[in-house]
This record gives C-alpha cells, sequence and structure tokens, in this order.
C-alpha cells in the first residue's frame, strides 16, 4: 500500500500499489501448480512403484492371488486416472484470462484441485490400507507384526490429512481471500466513480 496525503481534507489516504498486488498473485498462482504438479507427480511415480512391486512379487512368486491382482491393478489403474487427470489439468490451466483476476483464478482453480486430488488421494490411502490389512493378517505369524502395520498406516493417515488441511486447504483459502479482497476493491472503484 502507497500513504497519500490528501492536501484538500488534510488526511492520509492510501492506494493500492497495483504492480506489487498483481506480482503477489502471480507467486500464488505459480505456487498452486507447482504444488498441484508436485502431488500428482508423487502419487503417480508410488502408485507406479507400489503395482510394481506387487506385480513382481506374484511373477517371483508364481503365485496369483485375486486379491493381490485386483490391488496392483487397481493401483495401475490409479496411477493412469491421475496421469489422465494432469494433461486435462495442463490443458485447462493456460485458459484464463492474462489479467490479475484471471490470474488468481487460475491459482485458485489450481488449489481447489490440489483439494479434490488431496481427499482422493485419501480415500485411495484408505483403499491401500484395507489391501494391506488382508495381505498382513494372512500372512503374518505374529500378532505384534500385524498391530504394527495398522500403527504404521493410522500415522501415515494421519500425517495425509494434515498435510491436506495445513497445506491444500490453507492456500485454497488463502486464495479464496484475495480474490474476494480484489472484487470487493473493484466494487470500491466503481461505487467512487459515481461519487
Amino acid at each position: 500500500m502507497k500513504k497519500i496525503w490528501d492536501a484538500q481534507k488534510g488526511e492520509a489516504l492510501y492506494a493500492i500499489d497495483q504492480n506489487a498486488l498483481h506480482d503477489k498473485v502471480i507467486v500464488s498462482k505459480t505456487k498452486s501448480a507447482r504444488k498441484a504438479s508436485k502431488l500428482e507427480l508423487t502419487l503417480i511415480s508410488s502408485l507406479l512403484i507400489a503395482s510394481g512391486m506387487v506385480w513382481w512379487a506374484m511373477i517371483r512368486k508364481s503365485s496369483f492371488e485375486l486379491v493381490q491382482v485386483i490391488f496392483a491393478s487397481l493401483l495401475l489403474l490409479v496411477a493412469i486416472a491421475i496421469f489422465i487427470s494432469r494433461r486435462k489439468r495442463m490443458t485447462w490451466q493456460n485458459s484464463f484470462e492474462n489479467n490479475m483476476l484471471g490470474d488468481l483464478e487460475q491459482g485458485l482453480a489450481n488449489a481447489t484441485y490440489q483439494v479434490n486430488l488431496s481427499k482422493a488421494a485419501a480415500f485411495l490411502y484408505l483403499t491401500v490400507t484395507g489391501f494391506a490389512v488382508v495381505s498382513v493378517f494372512k500372512e503374518a505369524e505374529d500378532w505384534w507384526k500385524s498391530v504394527l502395520v495398522l500403527l504404521l498406516l493410522g500415522f501415515g493417515y494421519i500425517a495425509s490429512r494434515w498435510e491436506h488441511r495445513k497445506f491444500y486447504v490453507g492456500q485454497k483459502k488463502n486464495l479464496t481471500e484475495m480474490k474476494e479482497q480484489l472484487l470487493r476493491m473493484a466494487n470500491e472503484d466503481v461505487e467512487n466513480l459515481y461519487d
């Protein structure tokens, strides 16, 4: 903000530095796009690795049980679905207007995409947990190994929910507030023209 002195009224007025605000919007937009890409690539690579490990274990043992085949196939299909979703996001990402509000809307769209992807990842995590629990309880000879696996998976789920709230929902909230503030300022400017 810039402080401007009104000589007629003898009081300080404040004006928004449009360039500084637009720079802040661009930083937020870029940050949300980068985070969305990082989340997508992390999910795709981890799903492909996990699916490959399950397929490799089945091939090595020459044992193709239905639960393991479904699990490995599900991981592979979800990785493909996220890849397709990423391609779609990359195409609509550049369809916004090239101005401050367009940049803000692009950042908000990426943040909303991140929140939805994070929710889907949590559901996927619970699905993987279910398959892991079935597999561990089926093959575990010692009950404490099963409990340890459940504790580790529970801790992982709690950490993923914390990340969802802290980073993704928080970023979307910040961008939403910034957009509301920008629209409010634009409305005030229009009202001042008629005064």
